[in-house]
């Protein structure tokens, strides 16, 4: 435990969360209340949070006083009121939790009491912020480069405006709604759509002009300021793709790659700046667009809060981002911060180093919902279509781009010199032009036809490094398929990165044969540690990354370790329940003292945290990778979530204890819109079934609906290997509540499927019954007689007040523009919480 000087007038601490999951709002604000609400809790604060995701992983934190209710200004201000919090921290919950705050403080009056103080930043400064034309004004009162921005109500005064601006343009909400969304207007015809759009994302039906930049480099630095002034950069990054592509849509790299020395010193120059005039006391991610012909540097978007870039950089770089800008914002100095044991005693003062190059990959939607007949518009733009995000770690830029791919899961063999042989010469230039979401492959596919890098550069606006780059994979890929069998052609492919299962395809052959020629010749992958002083300075080192070298800098970490394999990125369905599901089982080995190792390759995700686990593999979650860590820390036992086949069949074929977390391949599909969907929900302890209640399910929607007083001796449970919690499911017409359920009317069409983890998080929350610890507990023979004694009386349990988990209020249309309605069940991205009322 840290130990730091804490303000002393702190004494009752309230985090908003960031609400529900949605496009560009993964699990990173839940990840880093929950990693920071212990430390606190250690030094005698009374920690309060609110957030309305069932998935949120700081409402189940022992840390804290959680209140699971919609976020609202009045819910708000109830515990404000009712506990007497003294302090606010917006900034961890990120862009949502910052603008309600917002709206609370604008709505306080006299008679609410005193008004909480804001933690980061000051109460001016938060507004300033959450106004963008107000920010872009002050910046540009201080000297910075900005783009100036236009404040309309009426399409008659944009109109007016646009006889003296040129096209393109760009336009947003003021005040948005919801996540805001860049709308770049480059036609005439489109302007009147994208004002009344924007118009309607805003609260005050306003609306924010300014002059797009498409075709500039977008750069992102992380940087801190301390209470006295004191400022570091811990992180920068640059997009691939040019502006005129969201950021999150683009391939990124950590460090930046392209860029002068003296543009780089400039930006952070700037970035000090904002944080000054900000008087910020935290952490803040700048957003720049460069213009390389010109040197010309704008700021585009400051945000000094927890957000995506701050969670990828504390991977990046083993910086600890969170911590750190906790201490900041309760107004400690960088050079008086103490952090854990598990951090080196220096490591909040050191500006991080890296000696590894990061790749961010984007993860879309767009495959699985074609399988299922949704088409959807696949053209990358300034409005976010990806759902998740890889990274892959590596010596240079081609083996992280290899790791981040085969991390993405994407079948190895489309990454291939035979890919994409299909696509003819017009409609490669159309999507060099108008880029889709398979962007690294195409522009591989136009090397491959010998297309001129100069040429390439200017159609895309990439910078040239990346065509250097991306050239000389396909060189060496090429040259390594025509060169079968050969040992000096296996070294080289693994020391950029290509995994077994893709030289196995070159050489049409199976990975276990590589496997084997690696190993019978000395072939052997290294680990390097992910440290913030890249090695300069002794530090306990716990996240680690694979490379070919001479040094392994990794050793076992105990010999009755478990290994846990993450979810990967974020999808439509899994959402980020997959992840809940996977730190909850971390969290519980932790408490039932066992080593931990997890494997998991997503900067969103809460199973990263420093502190979950004693040892952390930042790698794609493929065999051949799994193998090498098995095969470095010997593991007892590998826990893995039901839904990965493949490996889970791979694993035992090589020998491997596995204990499954149940899932179904795919996240079951949702009833209808004027159906309901039943289901008899029952905990299986690897011996017995225990009945829990009965849910029903409409079109996105759930609820608990009546309690089980006894198990159907009608059904039989013959299919149940693996300890955790099932459902049968079944359909009726009669809508139940509270009422005893006659068995002899279920349908024999009923069957039998494990519980989706969303649902589960549900049930947790509102039966405060932890069913996931549970499953760990049952999977490893340490159930205890309190659990046993509960599981034999849970079927009584009723919930006392009627809560319903609800979709989320996602814009697939903005964001996807599908052809079909999409089923909210299947594809869910994030849900929250409702109380429904009695009927």
């Amino acid at each position: 435990m840290s130990n730091i000087t804490i303000n002393t007038n702190i004494k009752k601490l309230l985090f908003i969360g960031a609400g529900a999951n949605d496009f560009g709002r993964e699990a990173e604000h839940d990840a880093a209340i929950y990693q920071v609400m212990p430390e606190l809790r250690g030094h005698g604060i009374d920690v309060f949070v609110i957030d309305e995701n069932p998935y949120a992983l700081s409402l189940e934190s022992l840390a804290a006083t959680s209140f699971w209710q919609p976020l609202t200004v009045d819910n708000i201000k109830m515990i404000i009121q009712a506990n007497q919090i003294d302090t606010v921290v917006p900034l961890f919950g990120g862009e949502a939790s910052l603008r309600i705050w917002a709206e609370v403080v604008q709505s306080w009056s006299h008679g609410d009491g005193t008004l909480p103080n804001t933690l980061g930043l000051s109460i001016d400064m938060l507004l300033k912020v959450n106004n963008i034309p107000a920010m872009t004004a002050f910046m540009a009162d201080n000297g910075l480069p900005v783009i100036k921005n236009y404040v309309l109500k009426a399409q008659d005064e944009a109109n007016e405006l646009l006889r003296t601006l040129q096209l393109p343009l760009m336009v947003r909400a003021l005040h948005p709604n919801q996540t805001n969304t860049r709308h770049i207007i480059e036609r005439l015809d489109d302007f009147e759509a994208a004002i009344h759009l924007a118009k309607s994302q805003s609260v005050t039906q306003e609306v924010i002009l300014s002059r797009a930049i498409n075709g500039l480099k977008e750069v992102s630095l992380e940087v801190l300021r301390d209470v006295r002034g004191n400022k570091m950069q811990i992180g920068a990054s640059e997009d691939m793709d040019p502006i005129g592509i969201h950021t999150a849509d683009s391939l990124s790299v950590s460090p930046i790659l392209t860029i002068q020395d003296q543009l780089i010193s400039r930006m952070r120059d700037y970035a000090f700046r904002v944080a000054d005039m900000l008087q910020l006391q935290g952490i803040m991610h700048v957003q720049f667009a460069v213009d390389d012909d010109t040197d010309k540097i704008y700021i585009i978007k400051v945000s000094p809060y927890i957000d995506q870039m701050a969670s990828r950089m504390a991977l990046a770089t083993g910086y600890p981002t969170m911590l750190v800008a906790m201490n900041l914002a309760m107004g400690v100095p960088l050079e008086a911060i103490v952090l854990p044991h598990n951090f080196g005693p220096q490591a909040a003062m050191m500006e991080p180093m890296m000696d590894h190059v990061v790749v961010k990959l984007p993860v879309f939607p767009f495959g699985e919902l074609a399988e299922t007949g949704i088409h959807v518009n696949r053209q990358l733009n300034s409005v976010q279509k990806s759902v998740g995000s890889t990274l892959g770690f590596g010596r240079t830029f081609i083996e992280a781009l290899e790791k981040a791919i085969r991390s993405a899961h994407f079948n190895n063999a489309s990454f291939s010199p035979t890919n994409m042989a299909h696509i003819n010469d017009d409609e490669l230039i159309q999507q060099l032009i108008h880029p889709q979401d398979n962007r690294v492959l195409l522009l591989i596919e136009a090397i491959k036809r010998g297309y001129e890098i100069d040429e390439l550069a200017e159609l895309t606006a990439i910078d040239e490094f990346f065509f250097h780059q991306l050239q000389h994979l396909h060189q060496l890929e090429s040259e390594i398929e025509a060169d079968a069998d050969s040992i000096a052609s296996l070294k080289r492919g693994k020391k950029y990165g290509l995994s077994d299962g893709l030289l196995a395809r070159f050489w049409h052959t199976d990975f276990k044969i590589i496997r084997t020629l690696a190993q019978t010749n000395k072939i052997e992958v290294t680990y390097k540690a992910v440290e913030p002083s890249a090695g300069e300075f002794p530090e306990n080192a716990r996240q680690y990354y694979a490379t070919f070298e001479s040094e392994n800098e990794s050793t076992q970490v105990a010999e009755d370790a478990i290994l846990v394999i993450g979810s990967g990125a974020f999808r439509m369905g899994d959402a980020a329940s997959g992840g809940y599901a996977t730190t909850i089982t971390m969290s519980e080995l932790h408490r039932l003292q066992h080593p931990t190792i997890i494997m998991n390759n997503n900067p969103s995700d809460a199973t990263l945290l420093p502190h979950l686990a004693d040892k952390q593999y930042l790698e794609p979650l493929e065999i051949s990778d799994v193998m090498k860590v098995v095969e470095l820390e010997q593991p007892k036992t590998i826990i893995i979530p039901g839904n990965r086949r493949k490996l889970i069949r791979a694993l035992r074929e090589l020998g491997q204890q596995v204990v499954i977390l149940p899932k179904e391949k795919h996240t079951p599909g949702g009833p209808d819109e004027n159906e309901s969907e039943f289901a008899l929900n029952l905990f299986f302890d690897g011996e017995e079934v225990y009945p829990i209640n009965i849910t029903q399910h409409m079109a996105g929607e759930m609820r608990v609906i009546a309690p089980v007083n006894a198990m159907p001796s009608t059904l039989t449970f013959t299919a149940l290997e693996n300890p955790g919690v099932y459902q049968i499911i079944w359909y009726e017409r009669t809508v139940l509540w509270r009422q005893a359920v006659d068995f002899t009317r279920i349908q024999e069409a009923s069957w039998l499927r494990p519980m989706p983890f969303g649902q589960i998080a549900f049930l947790t929350k509102a039966m405060c019954v932890e069913w996931l610890r549970l499953t760990i507990r049952a999977a490893l023979h340490e159930l205890t007689a309190q659990d046993r004694t509960l599981l034999a009386n849970v079927h009584d349990w009723v919930i006392p007040e009627p809560i319903a988990m609800v979709a989320a209020d996602v814009n697939y249309r903005l964001h996807l523009q599908p052809s079909e309605v999409i089923d909210g069940t299947r594809f869910e991205i994030g849900v929250s919480v409702s109380d429904y009322g009695r009927s």
